[in-house]
């Protein structure tokens, strides 16, 4: 079984500005089979259009390690400022055992806050 040749692609996840964010998600091995993420380090990033890295105190909690599910948490205050528009996210995994790889990535939509 091998680690990760190349990262999961994740459907198109719509969020808003201004809330919390609670993003699920489970990870696999380049075989399709859940990535045990015992002892797992994380980096989760969003990256604007421009390739821009956004600062944000995100939080990735594993729900499960045997069967690779996390959640990625972003507090409601951090996604305040936040421009409506499409961001690329990316996850990168370091395992003990393996090194660090991305592992996951997709595009998020952010619309406008409606209460703001």
């Amino acid at each position: 079984m091998s680690y990760c040749a190349m990262p999961t692609h994740h459907g198109l996840i719509e969020l808003i500005a201004g809330d919390a964010w609670e993003i699920p998600g489970t990870l696999t091995d380049s075989d399709g089979n859940p990535l045990d993420l015992t002892n797992a380090q994380f980096e989760w990033v969003l990256v604007d259009t421009g390739g821009n890295p956004i600062a944000l105190a995100a939080e990735v909690d594993v729900m499960d390690a045997a069967t690779g599910a996390i959640g990625i948490y972003v507090p409601a205050n951090d996604t305040a400022g936040l421009d409506p528009g499409y961001y690329t996210d990316a996850l990168r995994v370091n395992l003990p055992s393996a090194g660090g790889a991305t592992v996951w990535h997709g595009q998020i939509l952010v619309a406008a806050n409606p209460f703001a």
